[in-house]
């Protein structure tokens, strides 16, 4: 007579041998993404092109008007060409509108000629009013509908003129991106902007999600260039002083005449503190803790993060910005927990607070009450210079602002918004306070 095997028991088994099953998936995957080409896939999903088969160069199949966006080519410094959408503001568009509807179509007898035409107004706008230069986040295109909204917001309530590349890699741009590579983009970006006659101070760079990280690392480059420059200057003024006395004058031209290319600010929407601390607290699907199964075997989670190749470390890089800064992250955000962008705030703030402590052989000696003590006043003194030195109210139905004005360079807020989730920059509030921060529309 053959045994019957209890219901249950048959069940165990298959629960067990599933669990074994999605355990062997789960670290081959954690293994894979050790690879520096699954790191790209994973991270940029630069390949995932959606839409497919957009048509780039017909901006207004993508709900934007007739001749407002321009598809332009842009060259990097190591040759590779990005595609890239120039929009010009609203009021600029509305008193060219004619032109641009008419000029480029009747009026030129030949395709260099319209570039030119082209050319002539992008240089007319960009003297005429700010510009975004816009970098978004993972996957997908220029064209994809909610980047569309921001560019159309951008163009509408900010009355800027809106610069979206695509990086290496994604939509028609040449390439494979890379960390260092998106920063290079970022830089052939500024430039084209630059020649087309762009002040520095009339760029306002704002980073999206993965953005935010090309954002903070192209904004630290040109401070060591900004460094870099002023050095050089002093060290001519120093060089020429003895010949201004000798000669009667002009020692301190070359000082003057210096031009520092500094952004008039940098906006961060739903950023990440770097790429390490993301990993620690990312959701797939905003429901399964992505290293939490590595987190049960020690020193595991450490080991698989040394793999790691591109790792955005915003929260280093940060403390050394000049440039008026704003950050903005939802607390509704599911992709990327909102206090990523706390901690990038209080890094900036952290020098101008008294020093925490290091845990030293002595003070393992003190008694606890001593040490809670003398560690309680600190902190209690922390929290009244963050007091001094920051502001906060509340703006109605849409948030809470923190205001670090004193800081070196122009001010940094902190907007941390109720709602709007991972596309925090569609909230016209958001857009409000940026155009008021940053003195626009």
């Amino acid at each position: 007579m053959t045994a019957v095997i209890p219901k249950h028991l048959i069940f165990l088994h298959k629960a067990r041998r599933l669990c074994i099953i999605l355990g062997g998936i789960y670290m081959f995957l954690v293994a894979f993404g050790t690879t520096p080409f699954a790191q790209a896939q994973l991270l940029f999903m630069h390949n995932l092109k959606r839409p497919l088969f957009a048509q780039y160069d017909m901006p207004e199949r993508y709900d934007l008007a007739p001749f407002k966006t321009h598809n332009v080519r842009i060259q990097t410094a190591d040759n590779e060409t990005l595609g890239a959408w120039f929009v010009f503001a609203d009021s600029f568009y509305a008193a060219h509108k004619a032109h641009l509807l008419n000029g480029p179509i009747t009026n030129t007898s030949s395709r260099a000629s319209a570039s030119r035409s082209r050319d002539d107004l992008i240089r007319a706008a960009l003297r005429a009013h700010p510009t975004v230069l816009f970098l978004h986040g993972t996957t997908g295109t220029r064209v994809v509908p909610f980047r569309v909204k921001l560019y159309q917001a951008f163009a509408a309530r900010l009355r800027a003129n809106v610069l979206a590349p695509d990086y290496r890699g994604f939509a028609d741009s040449t390439g494979t991106p890379s960390e260092a590579g998106l920063t290079l983009d970022t830089r052939a970006a500024w430039d084209w902007l630059r020649a087309h006659g762009a002040p520095p101070d009339s760029v306002l760079i704002v980073g999206n999600s993965l953005g935010t990280g090309v954002a903070v690392q192209f904004a630290s480059a040109l401070e060591k260039e900004v460094a870099q420059a002023e050095a050089e200057a002093r060290a001519a003024v120093s060089r020429g002083s003895g010949h201004q006395r000798s000669s009667g004058g002009g020692g301190r031209k070359g000082a003057s005449a210096m031009v520092r290319e500094r952004p008039r600010g940098v906006v961060l929407l739903s950023p990440f503190s770097n790429l390490e601390t993301l990993l620690d607290t990312y959701y797939i699907l905003g429901l399964v803790p992505l290293f939490a199964p590595l987190r049960t075997i020690p020193y595991l989670a450490n080991f698989v993060k040394r793999f790691i190749v591109h790792r955005f470390d915003s929260l280093a890089k940060v403390v050394g910005l000049k440039a008026p800064l704003l950050i903005v992250h939802a607390e509704d955000d599911q992709d990327i927990p909102f206090w990523h962008a706390q901690m990038l705030f209080d890094a900036v703030l952290e020098k101008h607070l008294p020093p925490l402590p290091e845990i030293t052989s002595e003070m393992m000696d003190v008694s606890a009450a001593e040490a809670g003590k003398s560690f309680g006043g600190l902190l209690q003194e922390r929290a009244a210079r963050r007091g001094e030195l920051v502001t906060v109210h509340e703006m109605e139905r849409v948030g809470r602002v923190e205001v670090f004005s004193k800081r070196p360079g122009g001010k940094i807020a902190y907007l941390q918004t109720w709602w709007g989730a991972h596309d925090v920059g569609l909230v016209e509030g958001v857009q409000d306070y940026i155009a008021e921060m940053f003195s626009m529309g």
